[in-house]
């Protein structure tokens, strides 16, 4: 993936067709986008490449909110290059470019940064100080400047509209499997193990602690069927998100502990699929009860991952 910057204009592209937005999840919404960019870039016979932002405006605009990513920039990237993406324009979303009107944005960065020859947006996409640029002003540019605006309307899943809102909210409420059937592929995150209390290994359980991204969306708390991804190898497993109120934790924790495996795992990096749901985080009575809990919730992942 070759990323670009504004220092780096102009830009030496053929024809160059790109889309705006955030992709954060790069979910089967911006997948159609990216589908009609490639698509019209072969019309034009033209480059096709994404135009996003860095960090995630929201993070900028409204940092009391919170926000968390469905996908790190790396993970975006990666995602976007197994799409067949090849170039991305990376602007860095400062307050200087939340200020710029909408039209100067498109001046400046789509016409003589880029050369733009054709853009793809989203139907409810908005940009530029306050909010102010929509496909209409798009479409009105693309005709003073010399550049074709194409819209995407939404795409709708199980009767529902497809957005990183959507998918945030369930995740949030644990709803993995609605939430992959959106994104088109099982929600994941990356982390490194590191040192826990071992206590999962004296119940008969052996967990790998880990510690991912700040910035990273963690599913609701609650124990989970996952796949996991180590140095090529496909495992399986189950995760627990949660404080361990059994043994008075409070202190939040993602463990998962892989079926069959015993290696060391200390100092790697793992990435983790969500695949189902299992039960909620509780209390329980005594450390003999978790353990007959924590084997029943094994036998059912491994009966949900052989499906």
């Amino acid at each position: 993936m070759k990323i670009y910057h504004p220092r780096d204009f102009p830009l030496k592209l053929r024809n160059p067709v790109g889309t705006l937005g955030n992709f954060d999840g790069v979910h089967l919404g911006h997948q159609a986008l990216l589908r009609e960019t490639k698509a019209l870039a072969q019309e034009l016979e033209g480059e096709a490449l994404v135009i996003t932002f860095e960090p995630h405006p929201r993070l900028v605009l409204r940092p009391e909110a919170g926000l968390k990513l469905l996908t790190t920039f790396e993970e975006k990237m990666a995602l976007l290059e197994d799409l067949g993406f090849t170039s991305t324009l990376v602007v860095p979303f400062e307050t200087e470019v939340a200020d710029l009107p909408a039209e100067e944005f498109v001046e400046e960065y789509l016409v003589y940064g880029l050369g733009l020859r054709g853009l793809v947006v989203g139907f409810n996409y908005r940009f530029g100080r306050g909010r102010g640029g929509d496909h209409e002003l798009l479409r009105r540019l693309g005709e003073r400047y010399g550049f074709q605006v194409k819209v995407i309307p939404p795409q709708v899943i199980d009767g529902q509209t497809v957005s990183s809102t959507l998918i945030r909210e369930l995740l949030g409420e644990g709803k993995v499997r609605q939430a992959a059937a959106l994104l088109g592929r099982p929600y994941a995150l990356r982390g490194k193990v590191v040192p826990g209390e071992a206590r999962g290994r004296t119940l008969g359980f052996p967990t790998a602690n880990l510690d991912p991204p700040p910035e990273k969306l963690i599913p609701a708390r609650g124990v989970y069927a996952v796949k996991v991804s180590w140095r090529g190898q496909n495992l399986s497993g189950v995760m627990n998100i949660g404080e361990k109120p059994t043994f008075g934790g409070h202190r939040l924790s993602l463990e998962v502990h892989l079926f069959d495996f015993e290696e060391d795992l200390y100092g790697e990096m793992l990435e983790v699929e969500f695949i189902e749901f299992l039960r909620p985080e509780i209390k329980f009575p005594s450390p003999a009860a978790l353990i007959q809990q924590i084997a029943k919730d094994c036998q059912k992942a491994r009966e949900i991952l052989k499906t």
